[in-house]
């Protein structure tokens, strides 16, 4: 029925209805929540959710406005002259688009793509990123993308022909690249290594194994060489009688807080008061062991652990001495001790709980999680970080140390309880996306504010303002997590968005902190203040390289996925052929600075042990990455620099396998019979070719071949040639 009209002027006026207006009479927290409120001040409601300080009224107490609706007789004004004119304009535009659609399939059905010749980007080095120092005369990132956007309507499709891998050289290669990461049957995502060599094969051969668990009887057998030799140990006191001497502790604490504890922020100080204290108690009572926390000895074993090789080989010669397998497995029953505690009836004291020391286990974590992905058991770091954050969830780790609520606590635990979640908060993103795996924390479970920049005295604090930077490159890897390598698989562009943020965050690091700003002179720091920045750049950098890489390999390498625009998939194959050379340039620079620091910080450091994790793992899958997509789509430019690039990788391979003794040398050993199989053959710049055979075959004959190499890539392996550009 139509609404009553009264002609006035000769025109129809409609009488439009009027929403009535009513009082608020709830709370604005229970309105927004849209809950019956008792009308209380404050209400129940809002004082059973801890918020009773917000419970308040609006001083204008109306009902939002009903949302706004175009008066009806806006929709009578609409002729039908004006309706064919939108429909020829669009008809014309479908005819557009159609002619445009058949220009693109008869471009798509000229030259095999797989035998064309990519034009450059706009990068014309190895690397596609610039340093925000050379923003100036360049595209920002946010032209780059605009950039790219614009390609993806000029291109013609590209359809990437995988070289066919056989089945026995996929089987070797998935199988040595899986036990890299994690156990077979264990999930590893898109994105991955596994994914680069999958993409190379017909894609007949299923590309995950699942773990059965069906039979009652396991094939799995006693494992023919253990971690650690170290018999079960079940109470505290056979724990403390592990300890070696004093003079022991003291060499390896010395060598980790100098050498290693740039990336954890144990504070010094306080842990060498606190290990006092436990030995203080052990001299003067004789039952005093029972009485040691067992958080504590963990995360003393963990520190021994994780002490430079260089000390154990000074103390060596010791008796009690003990390797650094055997403190790790200590840690791990300490760690298994504070479990069983928990599983004892609660005390009702309220100066003896089970959660006593468990910040201690959670500052631990971290360095027992890197002690394990050091070792390539990168898969049971993220386990053993997912448990202890849920240790640090149970305690409250959560909330910021200065939250209102606390108990009056000392600036000791107050240091303690933020580094120790910050570490955890980093070790979840980087094992979350090394292996495209869920992470645990998300930003809306915390409120733990960052560290200080800068001391009580006034003075700048180094470590602070490198785990803030970290800390924000982690939030973007969490955030590419969510939206890049979960279940659904989105389109190209949200994977170029997310490398757009990345690039982002890169231009707005201080000069310091870019890798390839020139800054020679800090005369503020003294030299083992740069080194500390250096190995903190060498983090930052590493990890946006990784998370750059990443992104576009499981764009371009992924399965399932409808068919995407041709010049945003092409644009994603160049991404990642020019983040892969630099990603291996930049990982063999650094392996190549192990003889030392001189304060030059224009070029890359050793950043010590942890270049076994974040160094070779990352060389490993940029180096399978660039084999595999160059194998897929031809880059005549960049032919001869990705062959250098993968000299240069296989000579730091053959040296950590060489260098490194028993489990640290085992990823690299693995990632050599990789290469060798995937590629077949060096290019040299001469012309010939060199064929090395499997490492099982013949490692001698291996050896040999390299030391080729070794002679060919000598100029390439300076520093100053690599990173003068």
């Amino acid at each position: 029925m139509d609404p009553p009209e009264s002609p006035q002027g000769g025109k129809c006026v409609v009488k439009e209805k009027k929403t009535r207006r009513r009082l608020r009479l709830s709370c604005v927290e229970c309105t927004k929540r849209r809950q019956k409120c008792d009308r209380n001040h404050p209400c129940s409601l809002c004082v059973s959710r801890g918020v009773a300080h917000l419970c308040r009224w609006e001083t204008v107490p109306l009902a939002r406005p009903a949302p706004a609706r175009p008066p009806a007789s806006a929709l009578r004004e609409a002729t039908l002259s004006d309706q064919s004119t939108v429909i020829a304009r669009l008809k014309q535009r479908i005819a557009v688009l159609e002619d445009e659609l058949e220009r693109a399939r008869e471009q798509s059905s000229s030259p095999n793509p797989s035998n064309m010749s990519i034009p450059p980007s706009t990068d014309t080095g190895g690397s596609s990123t610039s340093s925000p120092s050379q923003l100036s005369g360049q595209q920002s990132p946010k032209n780059c993308f605009a950039e790219c956007l614009q390609r993806v309507t000029d291109n013609t499709l590209v359809d990437l022909d995988p070289f066919p891998l056989d089945d026995d050289a996929y089987g070797v290669t998935s199988t040595l690249a899986q036990i890299s990461l994690a156990h077979h049957g264990e999930f590893i995502g898109r994105g991955s290594l596994l994914c680069a060599l999958h993409s190379v094969t017909t894609r007949k051969t299923p590309r995950f194994l699942y773990a059965k668990s069906t039979d009652a009887i396991s094939g799995l057998k006693d494992p023919v060489e253990k971690f650690s030799d170290m018999p079960f140990i079940r109470t505290i006191e056979e724990l403390v009688s592990g300890l070696p001497s004093m003079l022991v502790v003291e060499t390896l604490t010395a060598a980790f807080f100098l050498e290693v504890n740039w990336r954890y922020g144990i504070p010094e100080e306080w842990f060498r008061g606190t290990r006092s204290q436990m030995w203080a108690s052990l001299q003067n009572r004789e039952t005093a062991a029972s009485r040691i926390n067992a958080n504590w000895l963990m995360l003393l074993f963990a520190i021994l652990a994780s002490a430079p090789q260089s000390a154990y080989k000074e103390i060596k010669h010791y008796a009690s001495t003990r390797s650094s397998d055997d403190y790790f497995m200590c840690a791990m029953m300490a760690r298994r001790i504070v479990e069983d505690e928990h599983l004892c009836v609660p005390t009702a004291s309220f100066m003896d709980s089970a959660a006593d020391g468990t910040v201690l286990g959670c500052l631990a974590t971290p360095l027992l999680c890197d002690y394990l992905a050091q070792r390539g058991l990168v898969s049971e770091a993220w386990k053993l970080v997912g448990q202890g954050i849920r240790n640090a969830l149970s305690v409250g780790m959560h909330r910021d140390p200065e939250w209102k609520l606390w108990q009056m606590m000392s600036a000791d635990e107050k240091l303690l309880r933020r580094r120790a979640w910050w570490g955890l908060f980093m070790s979840d993103k980087t094992y979350a996306y090394f292996l495209s795996r869920p992470q645990t924390l998300r930003p809306e479970v915390f409120d733990v504010s960052l560290s200080s920049p800068m001391n009580a005295d006034g003075t700048r604090n180094l470590f602070n303002v490198g785990q803030n930077h970290i800390v924000g490159l982690m939030e973007l890897l969490g955030e590419a997590i969510e939206k890049c390598l979960s279940v659904e698989f989105p389109s190209a562009f949200v994977y170029f968005d997310m490398d757009h943020k990345l690039q982002e965050w890169e231009a707005r690091l201080p000069p310091e902190y870019q890798f390839k700003s020139d800054v020679k002179v800090l005369p503020e720091l003294n030299l083992a203040e740069k080194k500390i920045l250096a190995r903190q750049r060498y983090i930052l950098h590493t990890w946006y390289l990784i998370g750059r890489l990443k992104l576009h390999l499981a764009s371009t390498t992924g399965q399932g996925r409808a068919p995407q625009p041709p010049g945003i998939t092409r644009r994603g194959v160049e991404e990642c052929i020019s983040l892969s050379i630099e990603l291996i340039e930049f990982q063999t620079a650094a392996f190549d600075a192990y003889t030392g620091f001189e304060g030059d910080l224009s070029a890359p450091v050793y950043p010590g042990t942890c270049w076994l994790f974040e160094g070779c793992l990352s060389l490993f899958e940029a180096s399978v990455a660039l084999v595999t997509i160059m194998t897929q789509l031809t880059w005549v430019e960049k032919v001869a620099h990705a062959n250098a690039a993968l000299d240069s990788a296989v000579r730091v391979f053959h040296a950590v396998s060489q260098r490194e003794d028993g489990k640290t040398g085992e990823t690299a050993t693995r990632a050599l019979e990789v290469l060798v199989t995937i590629r077949g053959k060096y290019w040299q710049d001469t012309g010939t070719l060199v064929q090395l055979p499997k490492i099982k075959d013949d490692p001698e004959q291996v050896g040999a071949s390299l030391m080729n190499l070794d002679k060919a890539d000598a100029g390439s392996r300076s520093l100053a040639n690599i990173y003068a550009e």
